[in-house]
Parts: C-alpha cells; sequence; structure tokens
C-alpha cells in the first residue's frame, strides 16, 4: 500500500541530500547568429526559482551549467540527484538527451524522461508519426531536407490551403513566426529556405489548424495526473493565429491565458486523454506539457509535446497552466520530484515531513 507521498513502504530506499540543478544559461547571441539561437536556454532567475524552491523542501542544491566543464563539476558537487532543465548545446536533434546521457552513465538519478524519449520528442515529425501509429490525432506534417524535396510543394497544397513552416527539431517557438504560414507553394519554399538557412536542419511543413490553442501539463508516471490545462487567445483577435515567438516574447501584452473552466468539460476531458496516451506512447517520465489546436471539426490534435518544459515561474506555460487550475509553482516542484523519487527508488520521508508541518 502506497503511503500518500509516492514511495512503497517496506522497500529499501536509498537517501537524498545533495540535488544539482543542471541547466544552460541564457546569453546573448552572437554577431551573425539567429537572435532566438538560445531562446530555449534559462536565464539565472529561472534556475534560482527551481533550486531555492527544492532547497525549500530541506535539501542541499548546487548549481550545475551544462559547459564544457559540465562533467568535472558534476563530478565536484557528487549529488544524489539531479533537478534536469538543460536543453543541451549545440543544434543537433540530440541535444536534449545530452545531460541525461551523461546522468545515465554515471548512473545518477534525475527527473525527467530518459535519454531516448528526450531525442524522439524534440523532433517533432518522429513524433508524429509515433503518436499517429497509436491512433492519437496530430496533424498532417512533411520534412524538406534539401532542394530536391521541394517538388513536392504544388501537390501539397493542393491538398491544404495554409500550411505552417517551422524547424523540424526546436523548442520554445524557435523558428515559429507571425508569418510563418503559407498559403502557397512559392511563399512556403520561401519560408523553408529561411528555415535551412537560419537553424541548419530540415523544415517541417504542418497542416495549419485554425481552431483554439489548449496546452496541458502533466505530472507522474505510469498514469500521470494532468497538472493542469489553458487555452491560449491572442488578446487582439485575428484570422490566422499562431503562438510565435513573437507572441511569447510578448505575452504580456498579446496573449490571454484562460484556465480549464474556459473549456468545455467533455473537450477537456477528451485532451485529458490523448495528452496521457501521448505521454505514454513516448514512454515519458515525471513530467511533459503536450500542446493542441483543435482543427475544423473541433478535433484536438497533438501540435507539440515537450518533455523538458520551462519551469519559469514567471513566464513558462506549465506553471502558468498549474497555477490557473489552483496549483502552486511550489507544489509543481514537489509533484516533480516527488514523481521521480518514487521511479527510482529515493527516500521520500522528507517530503512526508515537510506535508505534516504545512
Amino acid at each position: 500500500m502506497n503511503d500518500g507521498f509516492g514511495c512503497e513502504p517496506n522497500v529499501p530506499l536509498r537517501p537524498v541530500s545533495k540535488i544539482s540543478v543542471a541547466f544552460n544559461l541564457k546569453k546573448s547571441a552572437g554577431s551573425g547568429e539567429p537572435d532566438d539561437k538560445y531562446e530555449e536556454y534559462d536565464p539565472l532567475c529561472t534556475v534560482e526559482s527551481v533550486a531555492e524552491t527544492i532547497a525549500s523542501f530541506g535539501f542541499s542544491v548546487s548549481l550545475c551549467e551544462q559547459d564544457e566543464n559540465f562533467a568535472a563539476r558534476l563530478q565536484n558537487q557528487s549529488p544524489d540527484f539531479v533537478a534536469n532543465i538543460a536543453e543541451g548545446r549545440g543544434q543537433g536533434r540530440g541535444r536534449e538527451a545530452q545531460v541525461p546521457c551523461v546522468l545515465e552513465s554515471a548512473s545518477i538519478p534525475f527527473w525527467g524522461s530518459d535519454a531516448v524519449s528526450m531525442a524522439m520528442a524534440l523532433d517533432k515529425l518522429l513524433t508524429c508519426r509515433t503518436l499517429s501509429a497509436e491512433g492519437i490525432p496530430v496533424p498532417f506534417s512533411a520534412s524538406f531536407r534539401g532542394s530536391e524535396d521541394l517538388a513536392a510543394l504544388p501537390s501539397l497544397f493542393g491538398q491544404f490551403s495554409r500550411m505552417v513552416v517551422k524547424p523540424r527539431y526546436e523548442g520554445s517557438s524557435k523558428g515559429i513566426f507571425s508569418d510563418s504560414v503559407a498559403h502557397s507553394h512559392r511563399e512556403a519554399e520561401e519560408k523553408i529556405r529561411r528555415i535551412w538557412n537560419r537553424y541548419d536542419q530540415p523544415a517541417l511543413l504542418e497542416e495549419y489548424l485554425p481552431g483554439d490553442e489548449i496546452t496541458v501539463g502533466l505530472t507522474g508516471n505510469g498514469n500521470p495526473s494532468v497538472a493542469g490545462m489553458m487555452k491560449i487567445t491572442p488578446l487582439q483577435p485575428r484570422e490566422e493565429f499562431l503562438y510565435s515567438l513573437e507572441e511569447k516574447r510578448n505575452y504580456l501584452e498579446r496573449i490571454r491565458y484562460d484556465g480549464p473552466d474556459t473549456i468545455p468539460p467533455a473537450l477537456r476531458n477528451q485532451i485529458g486523454r490523448f495528452a496521457v496516451s501521448a505521454f505514454s506512447a513516448l514512454e515519458l517520465r515525471d513530467m511533459a506539457r503536450v500542446d493542441f489546436r483543435l482543427d475544423d471539426d473541433g478535433i484536438p490534435r497533438i501540435i507539440d509535446i515537450n518533455p523538458l518544459p520551462g519551469l519559469s515561474p514567471l513566464y513558462s506555460d506549465l506553471p502558468i497552466l498549474h497555477r490557473l487550475s489552483g496549483g502552486t509553482y511550489s507544489g509543481l516542484i514537489r509533484a516533480i520530484l516527488m514523481s521521480a523519487f518514487r521511479r527510482s527508488s529515493l527516500d521520500c520521508s522528507r517530503f512526508a515531513r515537510e506535508a505534516n508541518a504545512s
């Protein structure tokens, strides 16, 4: 019988006293680099928010930046557990798997998905193929690697009147701009070449879905719990809306976040089921954020799934939707930690004491 705090009694559990927070620190793009090159990296205030919240549970917390000295720093800190928010270095589709690979090779438990799931989820094409194979609704998408692929564009625009052009493996709306919707094969080619030149990776063409954008957060394992849900709406209504880089950077002036009460109960339940199914299909762990758009028939389709969601208490979607659903930032971090501790057979008694004290 579970004790209510995620730990199984009568099972030998490893103690945890030292936790390191692994991260990439946000910096300015260099000359000739895209201004969103480091968009996914975290400012120091976010790293400190995560570290201070974990420390409030009674752990000793160290900061461990993933840079050229990461391995030596990790060895020196010798943590019992790692809270990983590092996005990885470079531009490859395996970059979010870099820190999990290091931690797995060192047998250090950490929160979040393993290296394989991280790499799979970052690649939007492979994610769509996997979810589609599981019967989970996704938009049509196609990858464009080089000039020889462009011949397929006229046929695609015979099937779809509008398509979104985005990088194949990025997050935080990198490469998704307010003008990323293409209405013809000529527009699409121009935007595809922009992706190639700007990010040096394949471009993904995705069917434009005209309905509401809704994002849902999950925590847990096996049958994860919905940590919250919200609808993302532009303050100034427009015919074509994308939750683009410009919108995210100026969310206070351009975006309204509406809590779950604004979403019809039947749709809420449907989205929750699809999100949990996607979490299971990709074999994710501990946390994720799943993004949906409604199609012409009102069916929610998954446009992205992020097993490494931002954790800024101020502007990241997961903490915002959790707060709109009645939760707290501390409660969210606690839920993620508890999920990882339970999965890794780590001692949870500290959390039980903290809960009793409160």
